[in-house]
């Protein structure tokens, strides 16, 4: 049947966030691995990833660039937060 769904935190999401905005759209992978964000993301899978990025709205088929400025206007607030 697969794993039950876990509910995402808000720090996950700051630090979903956060990685998009350092790594760009699609680097779930390098998202994944950064030792900033590894400890809020580490039962989380690069899936997961697309699929919360999906569903917050950010359209993963937008460029990196423009993913990056919208989610540094959105998110870096709570990235600091978090983070800093």
């Amino acid at each position: 049947m697969g794993k039950a769904k876990k509910r995402w935190t808000s720090e996950e999401e700051a630090a979903l966030s956060a990685g998009v905005y350092k790594y760009g759209t699609g680097k779930w992978k390098d998202i994944l691995n950064d030792h900033q964000f590894a400890h809020c993301l580490i039962n989380r899978s690069n899936v997961d990833l697309k699929d919360k990025w999906r569903n917050l709205g950010c359209n993963a088929s937008n460029s990196q660039g423009s993913s990056r400025r919208h989610t540094g206007s959105r998110y870096v607030f709570i990235f600091q937060m978090y983070f800093l």
